[in-house]
């Protein structure tokens, strides 16, 4: 094994590992790796912590430079379908897992586009809840990453700048729009939530510099424009820690809370964590850094791994 670093990412892993109940679902490997490591705590969510192992002056970033790795210019920014709900005398914004069909996305893109047309904006899809607006000027508004967003209430994370107010205003409109949405109507019909509004991200430039990999792989499509931006290689149908045959490696583990947890953890034990905490014993890897958003990161040499004693 050639690999001397290993990054490993365990994106949405910590509502396994913060819930001392959902700890049982944890492989023994996984268990060994935590106990002897050494653990720096962060709130970092996905998108921050995925960028700052691309570019360390992102880290404390409100924003990251979507728009651009999705395909647009300078002036573009995302828009992407999120569901609001009112809990008490706030708003709590929600995007991930709402289940989006393309064809709803096409319906309600058509729906709310005319209310950009003043601005000589345009919206188009890059995937069912990853929205595009291309621009002919840039707005002065500063924003936040909607990741940061994500089951918070948004007051705090409106839109800021000399353009605020226009954005706001059009914030509430698509709002009202998608309130009598057809395509909403047959959502809450079948039992999911509405797509009752939107969040405006995306818009930070490029890092003026950037870490380069000698080896990306994972399941993720962020990850892989990060790759190509930052001069990285990037490999496909990387499965199993034995594929890895460079010295300065990072990895994405994918992990699906809405998924069987048996089946998957016995994947990542098999593929990964066994693997990995072998490779330290035997002296085959110089340190290892398992990360995981919302919670922290683990870093291990072939010393911590041989503290039988923890």
């Amino acid at each position: 094994m050639a690999s001397q670093q290993l990054t490993l990412i365990l994106p949405a892993f910590s509502v396994v590992v913060a819930n001392p109940i959902n700890q049982s679902f944890l492989p023994q490997s996984l268990k060994i790796l935590m106990k002897r490591g050494t653990f720096i705590e962060s709130e970092d969510r996905f998108f921050q912590q995925l960028l700052s192992l691309f570019s360390e002056e992102t880290r404390y970033w409100d924003d990251f430079p979507m728009a651009r790795l999705r395909g647009g210019t300078e002036f573009s920014l995302c828009v992407d379908p999120c569901y609001l709900q009112a809990d008490r005398d706030q708003l709590l914004l929600f995007h991930h897992g709402l289940d989006i069909s393309m064809d709803e996305a096409e319906q309600l893109i058509a729906s709310i586009q005319y209310l950009f047309d003043d601005l000589g904006a345009s919206l188009s899809i890059n995937t069912a809840n990853q929205w595009l607006l291309s621009m002919p000027i840039e707005p002065d508004i500063e924003l936040t990453c909607v990741d940061k967003v994500d089951r918070r209430a948004v007051t705090e994370f409106l839109p800021k700048g000399a353009d605020a107010r226009l954005w706001i205003r059009l914030w509430n409109e698509i709002q009202m729009v998608l309130f009598d949405c057809p395509v909403n109507q047959a959502r809450e019909a079948q039992g999911k939530v509405p797509i009752n509004s939107v969040w405006f991200w995306g818009k930070e430039k490029m890092p003026d510099e950037w870490q380069t990999w000698s080896h990306v792989s994972g399941q993720d499509e962020t990850l892989k424009q990060l790759s190509h931006y930052s001069g990285s290689e990037w490999l496909e149908n990387i499965d199993h820690f034995t594929d890895i045959q460079a010295k300065h490696a990072l990895h994405l583990a994918h992990f699906d809370p809405d998924k069987d947890w048996s089946t998957q953890m016995e994947a990542l034990d098999k593929n990964w964590l066994t693997p990995i905490y072998k490779a330290l014993k035997r002296f085959q890897l110089d340190s290892v850094h398992i990360v995981i958003p919302e919670w922290g990161t683990y870093h291990l040499t072939p010393t911590s791994a041989w503290k039988i004693w923890l």
